[in-house]
């Protein structure tokens, strides 16, 4: 048994001693009032038995003998003591239709003569309780004039034999009761354990790494919906442990990336000039060495830059210079560049400006750098002689800036790829760094605009930006 369950128990027997002692005591109290109140009852109606046929005899309708006969077994009849008390205070008389006088000799007790005298001064049915006595009062009329009075003093006792009884039947059906909710509570306080140690079993489970286990409860109340929250606690677990593992994996691969990009332009640097230093070049080769080693520089820098720009754009908490600008003229001045490169391979740039200002607050600099980066990428996985289309549209809350080329297109499962850090879609590129779609994502985000790439493999790429428009 459980810690739990045996305090449930425990509590459950305390709870049931503390009622069982509650209905004892209660029962007793009713048991002894009722049976008090059958007790009064009784002796009113013994007394009015008593006057009824004392006033009878007063009217002459007995024989003194029948009189006599009746006052002898009367403390028998009543089981208590009987007293008669003329309004004087003195030995009640009796005079029968024969002439004959018939005396009643017992003396009351002071107690009944002092309550006698309140009958009298009423002239009702009295009763009233003296210690541990019990005094009963009735007046005796004749012709409507109280005469007498019918004391009847009697101690209340308790029915022991009815009680004991009474008790016996209480106390079965007590323990009955407790027997019978000691088994349903211990029942209950294993139903109510169960998921309980589902629950923990789970925990220790996820504490130990295993985030695939699940609670299998379903119960529809505080312990269902407590089994439920451990069930998304493991579940929250084993995506952040797939999402840490990739995050290292993504490390990993950075840092290989970033050391193969350094590899190769620092290798051919220092081959050119241990060649140059060891004067094993021939005069007419050294400037074609030097121009290599130039052209690997400026990869090796604008790679360094690449880098540094994006640590800045991935950090949030560094700033951007944002200030309100015309985005029509930003994306002009992109493609005004992208002309350039396009006309080393013959491909037409269509674009028709918006015809009204589309206001915006964002870095001129970097949005400039973002448009350009795409229609860069557009231009280089074009053939020659082809084209590439700049829509603008604006819509009710949001700027829509679509950009079309006609080159190789991406295939379906690239496409979420094409943002990730050193990624390119062929490796024989060697042109660029393989961050500008990383920087490009990375601006968008900074300035809440959203990217969203189409592509068919062999057909082209269609890339919109998702502009939300400035408000006042």
């Amino acid at each position: 048994m459980s810690k739990i369950t045996r305090k449930l128990f425990l509590y459950f027997v305390m709870v049931s001693a503390v009622l069982a002692c509650s209905a004892f005591i209660s029962f007793y109290a009713t048991f002894r009032y009722y049976s008090h109140q059958q007790y009064e009852r009784e002796l009113h109606s013994r007394a009015e038995i008593i006057r009824n046929r004392l006033e009878y005899y007063m009217k002459g309708c007995a024989e003194t003998q029948e009189l006599s006969a009746y006052i002898k077994v009367l403390d028998d009849i009543t089981l208590a003591d009987a007293y008669f008390i003329s309004r004087e205070g003195k030995t009640f008389t009796c005079s029968c239709s024969c002439g004959t006088t018939v005396t009643i000799e017992k003396k009351p007790s002071g107690e009944a003569e002092i309550f006698a005298e309140q009958i009298f001064s009423s002239g009702k049915y009295l009763q009233v309780k003296k210690q541990d006595k019990d005094y009963v009062g009735i007046p005796v009329k004749e012709s409507d004039i109280t005469t007498a009075v019918v004391v009847i003093v009697d101690t209340f006792e308790l029915d022991r034999g009815s009680f004991l009884m009474a008790v016996a039947s209480l106390l079965g059906c007590l323990v009955s009761a407790f027997l019978l909710a000691a088994f349903v509570a211990n029942n209950m306080a294993k139903k109510f354990m169960e998921p309980i140690h589902k629950i923990a079993y789970t925990a220790s489970e996820l504490a130990s790494g295993n985030y695939h286990i699940k609670t299998e409860v379903t119960d529809q109340n505080e312990i269902g919906d407590l089994a439920h929250q451990t069930d998304i606690l493991a579940e929250k677990l084993e995506q952040a442990r797939k999402e840490r593992l990739q995050m290292d994996q993504m490390k990993k691969d950075y840092i290989a990336n970033v050391s193969h990009e350094l590899r190769t332009p620092v290798t051919v640097i220092r081959s050119s000039m241990e060649a140059l230093y060891d004067d094993v070049i021939p005069n007419d080769k050294i400037k074609e060495y030097q121009k290599q080693m130039l052209s690997e520089t400026i990869s090796l820098q604008r790679l360094i830059d690449d880098m540094l720009e994006l640590s800045k754009l991935e950090n949030m908490d560094f700033p951007i210079a944002k200030k309100r600008l015309d985005l029509g003229m930003v994306l002009e001045d992109a493609i005004r560049s992208a002309r350039m490169l396009a006309r080393k391979k013959k491909i037409r740039v269509q674009f028709e400006p918006p015809e009204e200002e589309w206001p915006f607050e964002g870095d001129y600099g970097r949005l400039k750098q973002m448009f350009l980066t795409v229609l860069d990428n557009a231009v280089k996985y074009s053939e020659p002689h082809k084209q590439i289309r700049i829509q603008t549209t604006r819509k009710t809350n949001d700027y829509y800036i679509d950009i079309e080329d006609e080159g190789c297109g991406i295939a379906e499962d690239k496409i979420p790829h094409i943002f990730d850090k050193f990624y390119r879609l062929s490796q024989n590129t060697t042109s660029g760094t393989g961050l500008g779609m990383a920087i490009a994502k990375n601006i968008a985000k900074r300035h809440k605009i959203a990217i969203r790439v189409q592509s068919i493999y062999g057909r082209g790429t269609k890339v919109t930006f998702i502009i939300p428009k400035l408000l006042n």
